[in-house]
C-alpha cells in the first residue's frame, strides 16, 4: 500500500475517516449498507486517522497430509 493514498467514505452526508488503512474504511463502511470507500491522494486530505494493526492470518490448508497441524506440520 502506498503511502500517498488515504482511504474515506463516498456516502453523501457521512464526513468519517480519512483512514490510512483500507481495513478500517472497510470496518466503517461495512457497518452501514449504503457506504462505500476509495482511494484519495493524502494531499487532498488534512487529518488522517493512523492505521490499526492488522494480525497475520495463515491461509494454508489446515488438512494437509492429513497431519494435526496442517501446512504448518514440520517433517511429515
Amino acid at each position: 500500500m502506498s503511502d500517498e493514498i488515504v482511504f474515506v467514505c463516498t456516502a453523501a452526508d457521512c464526513d468519517e475517516g480519512a483512514w490510512e488503512g483500507s481495513h478500517d474504511a472497510m470496518a466503517h463502511c461495512a457497518e452501514q449498507p449504503d457506504h462505500g470507500y476509495t482511494g484519495r491522494p493524502r494531499d487532498e486530505v488534512e487529518e488522517v486517522i493512523p492505521a490499526t494493526a492488522t494480525r497475520k492470518r495463515d491461509n494454508r490448508n489446515l488438512q494437509h497430509k492429513g497431519h494435526p497441524k496442517g501446512a504448518l506440520a514440520q517433517n511429515d
